[in-house]
């Protein structure tokens, strides 16, 4: 019995072969809640933080699905309704759309080997992807809440992440309470990306060459 306790609380660390992303999980029921640092923005059981917004065949129910387990209950054990998507909708998957982050989690219910999460990066291309299947056991057990995980993506050196893709060719794939921790400089401004850094660099360069010349002829 320890043993298997011992196996439920583990934690769990898969990186990307380029390191884009590093995703941890702690399997957990209630949701163990957010990783330090990370605020909800998406609950189902409320508006949606400023920036947040989702496209695609997201649905949403406050009891069990038919067929498949609801995220039992949500941080500090309070009833909550949740998100869905199901191959029996089209499209079969729903994106979540956000501003630059560092990191974002969400607490993944009846995990099954047929449910997908795409990462997205800037531009909103795919930087990272994980099957349902990585994290075992995998079966959809709806008799076994405690398998549900809180999952945490967090972008690697030079990355930011601008969304979830979530998508299922089974029954259900049932999420709950987003929280995310957003790239902000000291000054309160996001952080500019890799080309931006280039161009005002640039920009930079040319106001110097600028000055020096209204020097000289002045002089």
């Amino acid at each position: 019995m320890k043993r298997q306790l011992l196996g439920l609380v583990a934690s769990l660390v898969v990186t990307s072969a380029a390191q884009a992303v590093t995703v941890t999980g702690t399997f957990g029921a209630p949701d163990p809640g957010p990783a330090v640092g990370q605020s909800i923005v998406v609950s189902f059981d409320g508006p949606n933080a400023a920036g947040y917004s989702w496209t695609g065949g997201l649905a949403t129910s406050c009891a069990s699905i038919n067929g498949a387990a609801m995220p039992a209950v949500g941080v500090g054990g309070t009833a909550s309704c949740f998100g869905y998507v199901s191959s029996r909708i089209n499209p079969n998957s729903a994106t979540l759309s956000t501003p630059n982050l560092s990191s974002i989690s969400f607490y993944w219910g009846s995990i099954d080997t047929y449910n997908f999460v795409d990462v997205l990066g800037a531009g909103g291309a795919t930087i990272f992807n994980i099957a349902g299947g990585a994290l075992p056991p995998s079966n959809g057990n709806q008799g076994q809440p405690a398998t549900n995980r809180r999952v945490n993506f967090i972008a690697g050196a030079g990355e930011v992440i601008t969304g979830l893709r979530l998508r299922s060719e089974g029954v259900a794939f049932e999420f709950d309470s987003f929280a995310a921790t957003e790239v902000i400089t000291p000054g309160g401004g996001a952080v500019p990306e890799p080309a931006t850094w280039a161009m005002l660099l640039a920009g930079f360069g040319l106001v110097g060459v600028s000055a020096r010349r209204r020097r000289a002829l002045a002089a």
